[in-house]
């Protein structure tokens, strides 16, 4: 009796936690939402916070090729469209050297690069095209409306779908 009342009490406190947490975190959700819906990224650097929308980043418009590997397919080269996160970051006025970037996607996966990483020429990239397609929504079952691919990963499995932020540490 005594352990059943044990264990019920950290059920109810574990539920506690979680409509709290919950509660905390749904005006961050919502805006991500948002933003997600809207086809924007937020960049965040040194206590900056900005919007970057379609035009900012289909104002590039590069061609490159990288390896899509993913469980259910074999691997296979396709051309992508974006933007070298580095113009992006320095178009934007960041200063990333000896930093992390860190890119999120709308389902709470994150991926770190280290500013070397990132300075390599034509090795990331924020993409926004497959094979002369967008790279569609989440709810159409894509990958977009956009998603980071380092080009020299022959394995995909640096790739952020999703991104609603990038974040500079």
């Amino acid at each position: 009796m005594k352990r059943a009342a044990i264990v019920l009490t950290i059920i109810i406190i574990l539920t506690i936690v979680l409509v709290i947490s919950l509660y905390l975190n749904k005006e961050s959700v919502e805006k991500k939402k948002e933003i997600f819906e809207k086809a924007e990224i937020i960049l965040k650097y040194e206590d900056k916070e900005v919007i970057l929308n379609k035009g900012n980043i289909m104002l590039y418009d590069e061609d490159f090729e990288a390896v899509l590997d993913t469980s259910t397919s074999e691997a296979s080269y396709h051309l992508y469209k974006g933007v070298q996160l580095k113009d992006l970051l320095r178009d934007n006025n960041v200063k990333f050297q000896d930093k992390t970037i860190i890119i999120k996607g709308v389902d709470g996966f994150a991926v770190a690069y280290s500013s070397e990483e990132v300075l390599k020429d034509k090795n990331i990239y924020i993409a926004y095209m497959e094979d002369g397609k967008y790279l569609g929504n989440r709810e159409s079952g894509g990958r977009g409306p956009y998603e980071s691919i380092v080009a020299s990963d022959t394995f995909s499995n640096r790739r952020c779908k999703w991104i609603v932020e990038i974040e500079v540490k």
